[in-house]
């Protein structure tokens, strides 16, 4: 990046923060602090108010605005994938609002540009889930203002377990996606403890006036990652053909895949931390001889379990037969 273009990146970025520390400058730009200064200075002596100091940080002063940005065919073409995944994953609201964006985007655009866009635009597209989404308002919006500004959400969720509708008052702490839908991550009044709410799930949400402080509760990844890794959570090791290696693709990642190694004859031995061994164990069997379980023996035991019941539920009609 040339200098002109690093001090333009610079200023949109310290527009877009109320603070930027130094370090983050040296991070975000590649870049010493000694670059960092003289950047700044020139800054300041083009008139841009900047203010702050290597210790505290630098900010924009309050009222100072950039003359209207204007996007190239690049950086329009990635905000135009960002779309398409918002389209396939967002809420009608939120997808509403993408949209004018969108527009607003494309008019800063040049002809050409704008041509180039439209063209990549029919051409690019996310496959679409086959399964009807049963509440495509998921309040995405709401809850996104609700954990910017600290806000407790007084929410209807339905709980598919017990098939019940609970009122929550819950302390969002953050949204996740994973495994093809929106998480809310909060702390829950009701059960005073951290919960895994799904979006699509919340039938009503009202925003209170009551905040909270989200620093008295643990890190909502942490707590995702302490869910999702479940309660066996041992490494296991199996052996696999090359065939069912290349078969498993990206499901292997979704059972806790650590790492592979190609044995001398030809098959690959993978070690998981899967989330529950019964589950895991399962998904094994789709793979049928083509993969052997070398430990732990729990999970060899209840593999073998699996088999045996596979074995007189399908040979029973031809037993009753003989």
């Amino acid at each position: 990046m040339n200098r002109i273009d690093r001090l333009n990146a610079l200023l949109i970025h310290l527009q877009g923060k109320p603070r930027v520390p130094l370090s983050k400058l040296e991070e975000r730009f590649e870049v010493g602090r000694r670059t960092v200064f003289r950047d700044i200075r020139s800054l300041i002596d083009a008139g841009v108010p900047i203010g702050g100091d290597a210790g505290e940080g630098y900010f924009i002063v309050d009222g100072y605005h950039l003359p209207p940005v204007v996007f190239n065919k690049e950086e329009a073409s990635a905000i135009l994938l960002g779309a398409k995944f918002i389209e396939r994953s967002a809420d009608s609201q939120t997808i509403g609002a993408f949209e004018k964006a969108m527009y607003k985007i494309k008019a800063v655009l040049k002809y050409s540009d704008k041509e180039y866009l439209d063209n990549l635009e029919d051409r690019i597209a996310i496959r679409p889930n086959l399964r009807p989404t049963q509440n495509p308002d998921s309040h995405i919006a709401e809850i996104q203002m609700a954990i910017a500004t600290n806000r407790i959400i007084s929410m209807s969720y339905y709980s598919h377990y017990n098939d019940s509708t609970t009122q929550r008052e819950v302390e969002p702490l953050g949204m996740v996606f994973y495994s093809n839908r929106w998480h809310l991550i909060a702390f829950c009044q009701l059960r005073q403890d951290l919960r895994d709410f799904r979006t699509d799930r919340i039938q009503k949400v009202q925003i209170q006036k009551e905040e909270f402080d989200p620093s008295k509760h643990p890190n909502y990844l942490d707590f995702l990652n302490e869910a999702l890794v479940g309660t066996d959570a041992k490494e296991t090791t199996i052996i696999c053909s090359a065939m069912v290696s290349r078969f498993m693709g990206e499901q292997k990642y979704y059972q806790g895949f650590v790492e592979e190694k190609k044995l001398t004859d030809g098959r690959f031995e993978m070690k998981f931390v899967p989330p529950y061994y019964d589950y895991f164990a399962r998904w094994l069997m789709m793979f049928g001889k083509e993969v052997e379980i070398i430990s732990p023996s729990e999970l060899q035991g209840i593999a073998a379990t699996l088999a045996k019941e596979l074995l007189e539920h399908h040979s029973a009609p031809f037993l009753s037969k003989t």
